[in-house]
């Protein structure tokens, strides 16, 4: 009986966003990633590639049992697991990378039926493109990123190569067909193709 009249625990941020619709979501993930420093949305271009197809198979798994999956079930336990690694400067950085990648992917899902969505993720991964080039200097020697979930991004390419890497391949098609994608592509004379392939998806 007394229990009702605890203090209940503060929800987590990140969590809360969980609630909002498409456009208030949209919303506040432009302003989060568009006050990030280029060398974190960078790291986020990584946990990205490697937590597509993680989820993916995540979200195939759990329809065989009969069981739903999705990034509003993933997202409060990589929270759960940052809030968990509080001191550990590895895994604390780890967790809140892949958080970081699951929101965004959480507005890619969004983005199939809300333009507001859709035009904040084309924005974003416009920047996440253009910051691809610092994994130049930061991936080589960091510790946080297992050899294996490096070997998506092949830094001896041009800069240039880079980016047209992540626009024609790592950014989801409905992305890469947006306007603001293709005034990107035209203002830095990149080429992109009208063909796009990506491994997985965002469930």
């Amino acid at each position: 009986m007394w229990g009702l009249f605890k203090k209940r625990k503060p929800e987590n941020e990140f969590v809360a966003l969980l609630k909002f619709d498409a456009a208030r979501y949209a919303s506040s993930i432009d302003h989060l990633f568009s006050e990030m420093d280029s060398a974190t949305r960078a790291h986020i271009l990584v946990a990205y590639e490697n937590l597509l197809p993680v989820v993916s198979i995540m979200y195939s798994e759990a329809r065989k049992k009969g069981e739903d999956f999705s990034l509003d079930d993933f997202i409060p336990e990589v929270v759960a697991k940052m809030q968990a690694s509080a001191g550990d400067e590895v895994n604390s950085r780890r967790f809140a990378w892949f958080l970081f990648a699951a929101l965004l992917g959480r507005l890619e899902k969004l983005s199939k039926i809300d333009n507001t969505a859709l035009e904040v993720g084309a924005k974003i991964w416009c920047l996440l493109s253009e910051d691809a080039v610092f994994l130049k200097r930061l991936l080589p020697n960091n510790i946080v990123w297992k050899p294996e979930e490096k070997e998506w991004f092949d830094l001896a390419q041009p800069d240039e190569k880079l980016v047209e890497w992540v626009i024609n391949f790592a950014m989801p098609p409905m992305f890469a067909e947006h306007r603001f994608v293709r005034d990107f592509a035209q203002e830095k004379q990149l080429f992109l193709s009208s063909f796009k392939k990506r491994i997985g998806f965002m469930p």
